[in-house]
């Protein structure tokens, strides 16, 4: 049974976590206990709790993408048992990320998550994108799911949102199935960001553990839902939760495409440590077996014109201007007609020394493109006579080829509706 009295909730911070202090606040004004629970604690202490609140921020540095480092530490096996026993369980912006990343919302029977929260995508009434990225404002929510312990109340609520990648997006049948059965718990009256539905939260099929973006814990506005919560444990036994069966297909093969063979490939890395590489490498258990660089592709206007001499001439203009990348800290090499080259000390590009093995290569790009499309428009204003016709951003891994499809997986991309593969 529950306890009635003075429920206990514990705030389960990452490093990087920056909404912790709040978040206790916000439940101790309901009348909980409440206390910071830190992510390296024994997890059975954490099944003392007849809650779990997962505070914003930036977990692990948000390196890789926003919650997916966080959500694969042990003591997310503990919130998957605590779920399982319909303990309320909250993650609130950098935490509904990680509770996404998880699988614990939405997964299939290998626990790839079935759902993604991307890049905000902010879009006019003409429908053209005017923004990307993160944004800060106040949003008004409607709870349109009461059967949730976070979501019973009919009051729309005025709370802050301030995140970068809080899209929630699926594929088109997983879309249908949300909305069949009622996992969407909150909306936004005005849309910040692109997400399906204007959902601004949403709830695993039973209704006990919800990824909510927004802030209910920065101002009395959201106290609503942690209300919400306090009454929830009043009657706990009699609480009707909602309960549902959501069938999701197996995530079973990798869909990647060869890349564009008239595309310019230039991969960028740092000339110190890369944090996101080691971080990865430490999260798959790896030992120095992997290799990161930022990947940018071009496309030339007239590319079918023009010499390989005159295409590596253009780009290396662009090199230069620095609008890409910044030469005192970043190694670049570019790949351009079937060749691979190096920009040397010179300032110009050569051929690479050391041919890159490409069976062990795999790159991976946003479905929407978002950054792609940004660096193109800026170019074109930069750069008098720009000779791009498009740009593409993705991220390069090198792997060992005998781990390449183990290492293709969820943690290097987000599988079903974030990303492609693109192969050489």
């Amino acid at each position: 049974m529950f306890i009635v009295n003075y429920p206990k909730i514990a705030v389960l911070t990452f490093p990087g976590n920056n909404c912790e202090a709040e978040t206790v606040r916000a439940l101790k004004n309901q009348g909980f206990q409440s206390e910071v629970f830190l992510w390296n604690r024994e997890p059975n202490e954490l099944e003392t709790f007849d809650g779990v609140v997962i505070p914003g921020g930036f977990s692990f540095e948000d390196r890789g993408r926003s919650g997916i480092v966080s959500s694969q530490e042990p003591i997310f096996q503990t919130l998957q048992k605590m779920a399982n026993t319909n303990t309320p369980i909250l993650g609130i912006c950098n935490g509904a990320q990680m509770l996404i990343e998880s699988g614990l919302i939405l997964s299939d029977n290998n626990n790839i998550p079935a759902i993604a929260l991307l890049d905000n995508k902010r879009t006019n009434e003409q429908g053209e994108i005017i923004g990307t990225g993160f944004y800060h404002s106040y949003r008004t929510l409607k709870s349109v799911n009461k059967k949730t312990p976070f979501s019973n109340f009919s009051e729309n609520i005025h709370i802050p949102i301030a995140h970068g990648e809080g899209r929630f997006t699926l594929t088109p049948e997983m879309e249908k199935e949300v909305i069949a059965k009622n996992l969407i718990v909150f909306t936004y009256i005005n849309n910040p960001n692109g997400s399906f539905q204007n959902a601004a939260a949403i709830c695993n099929p039973k209704g006990n553990v919800v990824a909510m973006m927004p802030h209910p814990e920065r101002n009395t506005n959201g106290d609503p839902v942690f209300a919400s919560l306090w009454n929830y444990f009043q009657d706990a036994e009699n609480f009707e939760l909602n309960n549902q069966t959501v069938s999701v297909p197996n995530f079973a093969n990798i869909e990647s495409e060869k890349l564009n063979s008239q595309e310019i490939i230039v991969l960028v890395r740092l000339k110190i440590s890369d944090k996101t590489e080691k971080t990865f490498e430490n999260v798959l258990g790896l030992k120095d077996e992997l290799l990161r660089r930022e990947k940018w592709g071009f496309i030339l206007k007239n590319a079918e014109k023009k010499s390989t001499a005159e295409k590596i001439t253009e780009i290396a203009k662009i090199i230069i201007s620095g609008e890409l990348v910044n030469l005192n800290k970043q190694w670049v090499v570019m790949k351009i007609d079937g060749e691979w080259y190096d920009w040397n000390e010179e300032s110009k590009f050569e051929k690479n020394k050391s041919r890159f093995n490409e069976n062990d290569c795999f790159i991976v790009e946003a479905k929407e493109d978002f950054k792609g499309q940004e660096k193109q428009e800026h170019l074109s204003h930069v750069l008098p006579e720009c000779p791009i016709q498009n740009i593409t951003f993705g991220i390069y891994w090198e792997v060992p080829a005998n781990k390449k499809e183990e290492y293709i997986n969820h943690s290097l991309f987000s599988s079903r509706v974030g990303n492609i593969i693109k192969i050489f």
